[in-house]
């Protein structure tokens, strides 16, 4: 089997036409990508009745049939931020920034370019508690108490000497 790309025109209604572009924005995918995984879905089970239909009716017994289940888009699954994107804040709150801001600048990132995940969720907590806190230092919080080996100091207290 070759891996060289052919081209294939395919005729549909514009109906069709709207409901594979819907699909494939809300899916993260390219129309070529669905069309292929349909063909792989559908055509590899035809065609081993037909292997079996040319190997006991018409003696060609090489046919060769790959499985279906084995081929995969690399993307499968990958969309684009949803407009509505709203994590949990708990996730920014135990990465020690603030929400607001960072969920701005997530945003901001994954619209720009043109990111696609399967879990916006998991990228959003690693990037909590990785490269936001490293590119925007002022979404920290600022912590009310120090920790020094284990003891908690409150530094808001004043002293009974003073």
């Amino acid at each position: 089997m070759t891996t060289e790309k052919q081209d294939l025109r395919v005729k549909i209604n514009e109906e069709t036409h709207k409901l594979l572009d819907a699909y494939c924005e809300q899916s993260g995918t390219t129309k070529g990508q669905v069309i292929t995984d349909l063909i792989w879905g559908s055509i590899p089970s035809r065609l081993a009745c037909a292997g079996v239909f040319l190997s006991k009716y018409l003696g060609i017994s090489n046919v060769s049939l790959h499985d279906p289940a084995k081929v995969k888009t690399k993307k499968q699954g990958k969309r684009l931020l949803p407009d509505d994107f709203l994590p949990d804040q708990i996730i920014a709150e135990e990465a020690g920034i603030d929400y607001d801001g960072a969920l701005e600048a997530f945003k901001d990132w994954a619209n720009a370019g043109g990111k696609k995940y399967l879990d916006w969720d998991a990228c959003f907590r690693t990037a909590c508690k990785s490269w936001l806190k490293e590119r925007f230092p002022h979404l920290r919080r600022v912590s009310s108490s120090i920790s020094t080996q284990g003891l908690n100091f409150d530094i808001t207290e004043v002293h009974p000497d003073e």
